[in-house]
């Protein structure tokens, strides 16, 4: 004769609420064996142990209840395919976690080195590797800090689209000629760095490479606005050294709005890259 368990047993031996087994009989998913005509008590068999395991299992990748209950009366080589489609988005939500990881792991670093500078407002110059930037030119007819809005918030959905995530760092192109000849800051567009692979291929007709190479720097506290005195100092240095650079000059949030709340504790660093000379090989003869 088969043993039966109540439903108050077979919540205690499988660790699932009774709220939950009346539910999967409501929606048919797992029924009693044998429901009593006269107490409508449920009660469940020994053999009925290996199909609750089976939707708990399932249940626990994430698998909605609906596609659990096809897939139980379903044959292995659907059950497989089921799991391989998991595999995949389980890999996928790894690989997005591990970006967001990356993110926040590089911002936490940044702010920790910059807290503390102490040589902010110093020039510098030193090699930075090659950076992959997604960049956005400003829209005509707005007025600068409009514009300036607007290219970012088209940044932020492109990120959103494609990583999920904003994560702030949005960055400026300048140009010395436009600087020194307007005696006022004009920007050419915005940039955030990224990582090419991880964007589809609308997005990456707007990457380019700002390619590696020396950079002449200097870091400024304080809200963008008042960024004037020190591109004049940079600009002005690399000028009285006689240090061939290009015109673009680049300047990079190192602590941003998203990572504090106060203008003062923004801290930003301008980047002008070194021209590299080409060698006459007739030199060397």
């Amino acid at each position: 004769m088969a043993r039966y368990f109540s439903i108050g047993e077979m919540s205690k031996l499988h660790m699932i609420s009774v709220q939950a087994l009346r539910y999967y009989d409501k929606i048919e998913l797992f029924k009693p064996a044998y429901v009593d005509k006269e107490s409508n008590y449920r009660y469940y068999t020994i053999e009925q142990f290996s199909v609750l395991d089976t939707i708990k299992y399932l249940k626990y990748l994430d698998i909605p209840l609906k596609e659990i209950r096809k897939h139980l009366t379903d044959s292995d080589d659907k059950i497989l395919e089921l799991l391989k489609r998991k595999v995949e988005f389980v890999e996928n939500k790894i690989r997005h976690l591990e970006l967001i990881k990356k993110v926040l792991t590089t911002k936490k670093e940044t702010i920790q080195n910059s807290i503390y500078a102490e040589n902010v407002g110093e020039i510098t110059r030193k090699h930075i590797p090659n950076r992959s930037v997604l960049s956005i030119g400003y829209e005509p007819g707005l007025n600068y800090e409009d514009a300036m809005e607007f290219s970012r918030r088209k940044i932020a959905n492109i990120l959103e689209e494609n990583i999920s995530i904003f994560y702030g760092g949005v960055s400026g192109i300048l140009s010395i000629k436009n600087i020194t000849t307007n005696k006022k800051v004009t920007y050419e567009n915005s940039f955030v760095v990224v990582e090419r692979d991880l964007f589809n291929e609308k997005a990456k007709k707007k990457i380019i490479e700002i390619p590696d190479g020396d950079f002449i720097c200097i870091t400024y506290r304080g809200p963008y606005k008042d960024n004037y005195n020190s591109l004049k100092k940079i600009i002005n240095y690399v000028e009285y050294k006689r240090i061939p650079v290009e015109d673009n000059v680049y300047e990079i949030p190192i602590i941003d709005p998203l990572s504090t709340g106060i203008n003062k504790g923004l801290l930003t660093e301008i980047q002008i890259r070194v021209q590299k000379r080409e060698i006459d090989l007739r030199c060397l003869v």
